[in-house]
């Protein structure tokens, strides 16, 4: 895979291994060895030249700066129909999103990581002279072919209780090799030093350049990162991530939208409503009264981990995070539960793309479009529909290994991620924003009961949820965004925890009307939030409707989802 004559090829393994959610690989006795070569692997291939293919700077690079082709053989010229730098037009990165391939583009994504760690762990343990053969070294080798990513998932009661594992922020962990015990080395989930300049400064001394004090990144440009600077999260205006804030923002976002979204995503049966999280201007609103996707529940996680400043929060950048790489692969384990309670739903073509390096806008795409720049040979990439099957790259998750029924593992996830069971009726505000506006990530937050603006801190007992618009910065070379304008991003929030804390009555009455104690729309507000902080008008964070729900999910609990039904309640904005 390394031979500088080749191509890097994501080769699938020749057997089928779970990936392990990062906090029983970590604190589990029975995988301390594939632990260690796991952290091994990783800070390896962190380690390695920025120009070598196979090295992280470069892999993180294909999601969005420095927008530069990837894996050019010496003397290989980019196509004719690859992106260059005169299409004005034209999305000039590789991935997908916004469309149907969503889902499908970033996991050849995660298994190139997943082979490269697997490669440089696996050469830690053959070609190292010094370590001797025997019982200890053999073992190794045996666990080597195991490895496989991990995936932490955010969204489970674990995090909900506990925050960010600590392995996420450690500074340093030990690790063992067959000659050597608790060798100290660099947490390569902690961080990554970027090995060149990432980005651009927009003025001489502008605060968002981390070198300057205090740091206090604008609400429009994505930050600018120098060599020898780290990623962060949640910095603080030393540039230093806070990892108390982290973990914090993450449990309130576990309980208000993680869980809830999820729950609903879980219930959607269209592609094109799951893959994605909007649509061109047209669709209106009130078609979305039980949907979300997994591209909006992904969004929200980048906001919730990264905050003002830190990478995840930027398009652009939130691939050069290690934790990038593990919460897709954590999303990649929710698009591969959805996909087996749905077996029979799969990507119906269009040509709703705004272009990719390789894909030109509005041309058709489907199953057997290349997902470049993912090789599955010299001389082939792969595709949507021969990823379709995670077995076919060598991987599994914890909750498909037994093959279960479709329905009951569909019954299973919505009981182990529902927001507030045992409830009849469940309320739900949905939203449709136009994402590319403000051409920077934003906010909308929802509060019940209060007259709330951009200082209403999220952790009030009247703040409901909100919903995170993942917007590259106005200075992107994104093109796709800026020719995209109007592209509608369309969000949930559930109510229904917040009314319970505030009293309001969740239950209407028989005929299904409102009582005079139900929530009205003039009880619902809405707030559009920068990443500085400040407040913009609904009209210019480009919010298009808002319109609330009932969703009665039947007497008996019983979690027979086919029943369920949904009534829409009212209009919340434009306001009538």
């Amino acid at each position: 895979m390394t031979d500088a004559k080749k191509h890097v090829i994501v080769k699938p393994f020749d057997k089928v291994e779970l990936r392990l959610p990062i906090e029983v690989l970590m604190s589990n006795p029975k995988y301390k060895k594939r632990r260690d070569l796991f952290l091994q692997g990783y800070a390896e291939v962190q380690s390695r030249d920025a120009t070598d293919p196979t090295s992280f700077y470069a892999v993180a690079g294909i999601h969005g700066l420095p927008y530069a082709p990837y894996d050019l053989l010496p003397g290989e010229k980019i196509q004719s129909s690859d992106w260059n730098s005169s299409e004005t037009d034209r999305w000039g990165g590789y991935c997908h999103h916004g469309d149907i391939l969503f889902p499908t583009w970033h996991r050849p994504y995660i298994s190139l990581i997943e082979v490269l760690v697997y490669e440089a762990a696996r050469d830690l343990i053959y070609n190292d002279k010094n370590y001797p053969a025997g019982s200890e070294t053999d073992e190794y080798k045996q666990e080597v072919e195991k490895l496989r990513f991990p995936y932490w998932d955010w969204a489970s009661p674990s995090t909900l209780s506990s925050g960010v594992p600590s392995v996420l922020f450690d500074e340093y962990v030990f690790v063992d090799n067959p000659t050597q015990k608790n060798v100290k080395i660099r947490n390569p989930l902690r961080a990554f030093t970027l090995p060149v300049d990432l980005g651009s400064l927009t003025l001489v001394g502008d605060v968002s350049n981390p070198t300057q004090r205090p740091y206090s990144p604008d609400s429009t440009t994505t930050p600018y990162t120098p060599k020898g600077y780290a990623t962060v999260r949640h910095p603080n205006s030393d540039y230093i991530s806070n990892s108390d804030a982290t973990s914090l923002n993450v449990v309130m976002y576990c309980s208000s939208i993680f869980r809830p979204v999820l729950y609903q995503v879980l219930l959607v049966d269209k592609w094109d409503q799951f893959s994605n999280h909007g649509n061109s201007e047209g669709k209106p609103e009130e078609n979305y009264g039980h949907y979300s996707s997994i591209e909006v529940l992904h969004d929200s996680f980048h906001d919730a981990f990264g905050g003002p400043g830190g990478h995840m929060t930027y398009a652009d950048i939130a691939s050069f995070d290690p934790i990038f790489f593990l919460h897709h692969c954590n999303v990649d384990r929710q698009i591969a539960i959805w996909q087996a309670c749905h077996p029979d739903v799969w990507i119906i073509g269009n040509a709703d793309t705004e272009g990719t390096f390789t894909q030109a806008a509005d041309k058709f795409i489907d199953e057997n479009t290349p997902l470049a720049p993912f090789r599955k040979s010299e001389n082939e990439y792969w595709t949507s529909k021969l990823v379709r099957n995670t077995k076919a790259l060598g991987f599994t998750y914890p909750e498909l290994e037994k093959n279960p029924n479709s329905r009951d593992l569909l019954r299973s996830m919505l009981k182990y991620y529902h927001p507030n069971l045992n409830l009849q009726y469940h309320w739900k505000l949905t939203l449709a924003v136009k994402k590319n506006k403000v051409g920077a990530p934003f906010q909308i937050r929802v509060f019940l009961d209060l007259p709330a603006n951009a200082s209403t801190p999220i952790n009030s007992p009247n703040f409901a949820g909100l919903v995170s618009i993942f917007a590259r910065g106005k200075e992107t070379q994104c093109a796709n965004c800026l020719r995209n304008f109007n592209t509608v991003v369309h969000g949930i929030v559930d109510l229904t925890a917040c009314m319970q804390r505030l009293f309001i009555d969740t239950n209407p009455k028989p005929s299904g009307e409102l009582t005079d104690q139900s929530l009205q729309p003039n009880n619902i507000t809405l707030v559009a939030v920068l990443k500085d902080g400040s407040e913009i008008s609904l009209e210019n964070a480009g919010l298009i409707s808002a319109s609330y729900w009932i969703c009665d999910e039947g007497p008996d609990f019983d979690l027979n989802y086919e029943n369920w039904t949904k009534k829409r309640v009212g209009q919340v904005y434009p306001s009538q």
